[in-house]
């Protein structure tokens, strides 16, 4: 998964966990309203209070459960909801349910355990959330100013509308993830094709060749205890078209692992961007040879995949410039890693294919939270 989803997740898991706050400011709003009424219960208070950190402890796991997306915790969100359920039903028993004071804890209640539940059973959560806590201020007359007729209303108001500016929070992830996972079948989609494409060209360079082959071969050995000679000739004709097919099928790979600087830098830029790092590229048309730019692009490619997989970086850039009749190539994140390998076998790969050719390739830390990945080509950029 990649580091924009986790960061979109963390902020949904956050942004529900406000709803915490809403409950303990309910609880302060009525120890205060307890305490001015003279109807202050030690006893009852210490009752609530641990009821109320259960309540916390369960719901944060249902938060966690419902945004971050662990399996582990998803198979238990409904376990939490009961839970801190049961929490809210011993606060609201041993205090009240006066909606200005403790009442808000369940109102926080249902605002989070009805994000990922269908309509029908979200209006019915919320409607008995309400119903329960008008009936228990109604059995409790002269202990609130408020009238139970206004109570109603308010709880009415707050259980139906609260919930569902939790539910935005889920919706835009959800629409967000669908959107990463589409670009994830759009990638998954293009390999294939690609691959069909290249089995298509290698079946039509060869495919002939191979049928000729199986038939030359048959006669072949049709012939050798009739005519030696005339079957050596067609064995000369197979072993022509075996070498042919084969040089065929290189020139074909060949130009299959050729890749473009041009059309990589788009590429990786677009798959970065869709990532959420923005990138910048400072590449001039037609900067270097196709030589330099092959290998060139492989680093652009593998430096991107590294970025994507290793590292939390919010922005790269990618330049090429001339040094002492050299291109050099440089691809800087600022999402550094300090694990053992930063480079990757990869990158180490394609620095010893530089190597070969007169160059060289270095990947490390900047030292200010950066990470620089530095090729080299003898070959010059172009003016």
């Amino acid at each position: 998964m990649t580091a924009a989803v986790h960061r979109a997740r963390r902020l949904t898991m956050w942004s529900l966990a406000f709803t915490l706050v809403l409950a303990w400011f309910g609880a302060l709003a009525g120890v205060v309203l307890h305490i001015s009424e003279g109807r202050a219960d030690p006893v009852r208070f210490a009752v609530a209070g641990v009821a109320l950190v259960v309540f916390n402890w369960y719901v944060w796991r249902f938060i966690r459960a419902v945004s971050v997306g662990w399996p582990e915790e998803a198979r238990e969100s409904r376990r939490y909801a009961l839970y801190s359920g049961i929490a809210v039903l011993v606060i609201l028993l041993v205090q009240d349910a006066d909606p200005s004071g403790f009442g808000m804890i369940a109102i926080a209640w249902v605002s989070v355990v009805t994000v990922r539940a269908g309509r029908l059973a979200s209006i019915l959560l919320a409607a008995g959330t309400a119903v329960f806590c008008v009936l228990w201020l109604s059995l409790n007359p002269g202990i609130q100013e408020l009238p139970v007729e206004v109570a109603a209303i308010v709880y009415g108001i707050m259980c139906l509308t609260v919930p569902y500016a939790n539910k935005l929070w889920i919706w835009i992830l959800d629409l967000g993830e669908q959107a990463h996972a589409s670009k994830d079948a759009e990638a998954r989609l293009a390999v294939t094709e690609e691959r069909l494409r290249f089995a298509r060209d290698l079946h039509d360079l060869v495919g002939h060749s191979l049928s000729v082959i199986a038939v030359k071969s048959e006669l072949a050995g049709k012939l050798t205890t009739i005519d030696a000679a005339r079957a050596a000739e067609e064995m000369a004709v197979v072993r022509g078209l075996a070498q042919d097919s084969l040089r065929q099928i290189r020139e074909a790979v060949r130009g299959y692992r050729v890749l473009d600087l041009a059309s990589e830098l788009d590429s990786v830029r677009a798959i970065l961007e869709a990532d959420g790092v923005r990138c910048e590229i400072d590449l001039p048309p037609g900067a270097v040879d196709p030589e330099t730019a092959a290998p060139f692009a492989w680093v652009v490619r593998e430096s991107a995949t590294n970025i994507l997989r290793h590292s939390s970086a919010t922005w790269c850039r990618v330049s090429l410039r001339a040094a002492d009749g050299s291109a050099v190539l440089e691809v800087v994140n600022d999402g550094a890693t300090t694990g053992s390998d930063p480079a990757g076998t990869g990158l180490a790969g394609l620095g010893e294919r530089l190597a070969a050719i007169g160059g060289s390739l270095t990947a490390q830390p900047t030292g200010d939270g950066r990470f620089l990945v530095r090729a080299t080509a003898p070959t010059g950029v172009a003016a």
